[in-house]
């Protein structure tokens, strides 16, 4: 049977294991969060302070990759290093994106990041060491 994971439970699993590899130099990553503060303005009266970019994922990892490309004239390959940018979106087994989810993921991959839904461990760890 297989255990049913909330989507706060896997955004906890996502965060420990990140924290684990940050811990061993391995990557970087933000957990980032949005949503909105209500404050005091005044007598009975009531305004919001809003953070982080509607739609924008669960975690924002950056991880060292390299890419080989081989030479056909000689006799050797050469190595290059990059920086994946990589955004993770926390879901349960049930769980979808929104619409505005939707629409930052288009945005991201358009200039080339990565960008995953991530409904457990295992599939984390396919997305951090693939690629």
């Amino acid at each position: 049977m297989k255990l049913k994971l909330t989507e706060s439970d896997v955004i906890r699993v996502i965060n420990d294991y990140l924290q684990i590899q940050k811990n061993q130099g391995k990557l970087m990553f933000i957990r980032n969060n949005t949503g909105a503060i209500p404050i005091e303005a005044g007598k009975n009266k009531r305004r919001y302070i809003r953070f982080g970019d509607k739609g924008s994922p669960d975690f924002l990892v950056w991880k060292p990759g390299r890419y080989h490309r081989g030479m056909e004239q000689d006799d050797y390959t050469i190595t290059k290093k990059f920086l994946r940018s990589i955004a993770i979106e926390a879901k349960s087994d049930i769980g979808r994106q929104s619409a505005d989810q939707i629409k930052w993921q288009a945005d991201f991959e358009k200039l080339g990041g990565e960008y995953y839904i991530a409904r457990s461990l295992d599939e984390l760890i396919k997305i951090i060491e693939g690629g």
